[in-house]
């Protein structure tokens, strides 16, 4: 079967044998542990109810701070232009204007305080439409592109059902890379996952951590 001109290749299986991937945080496993739970409990609240993207991305917000050592700094909702400082791609950063998460370090230089984007987050229900999906993991992309140094992560939730772009039938993350295009691609990292019984993998509330590489 011939593929169609421009269509989005595979990395190729060399670069990505030799690909070591850095672990993910523990603070960043135990807030994704947590909104899981947490659905299940404002499910069993308000059953009628979904939950919106707002409220998942403040609880998120929430947990993190929580979780996260005292040297890092959590910054909500930020602009992309001030986080890029003008070294990113317009047509793709612009087309939403807002980082939903942004975990900095802090330190000290000369008196001042400086703080380094280490890790980015931006937040989707698994609902949401492929295409919103696809857009996020590409501006992710565009990030890594502008800021090599800072990770980049897409936190996918579901509510009750299973992710299946990112998670099994047995209810494991889908490894591998998966392109993006333009050179990028993503990986899902980890699956945490609150469910009524082992056997509900389907009904499950699910936090998928997919770490896009560029």
């Amino acid at each position: 079967m011939r593929r169609a001109a421009g269509a989005c290749r595979s990395p190729p299986a060399l670069v990505l044998m030799k690909q070591r991937l850095e672990p993910w945080p523990t603070w960043l496993e135990s807030s994704l542990q947590g909104v899981a739970f947490w659905i299940g409990h404002r499910q069993s609240l308000y059953s009628d109810y979904p939950l919106s993207e707002s409220a998942i991305v403040t609880e998120i917000c929430n947990l993190l701070h929580a979780n996260i050592p005292d040297r890092f700094r959590l910054r909500c909702e930020v602009q992309y232009s001030e986080f890029l400082k003008g070294r990113g791609d317009p047509t793709v950063l612009t087309e939403r204007a807002r980082i939903d998460l942004i975990v900095a370090e802090r330190t000290v230089v000369k008196g001042k305080v400086k703080l380094t984007p280490d890790f980015v987050f931006e937040v989707k229900r698994a609902n949401a439409s492929r295409a919103q999906v696809d857009g996020d993991l590409r501006r992710l992309a565009a990030v890594k592109r502008a800021r090599p140094a800072s990770r980049a992560f897409l936190i996918v939730v579901s509510e009750g059902s299973r992710p299946e772009r990112f998670v099994s039938e047995k209810g494991q993350s889908i490894l591998g890379a998966h392109a993006i295009g333009e050179g990028a691609h993503f990986r899902v990292r980890r699956t945490l996952k609150a469910a009524r019984a082992f056997s509900g993998k389907n009904s499950a509330h699910y936090a998928c951590l997919i770490e896009v590489y560029q």
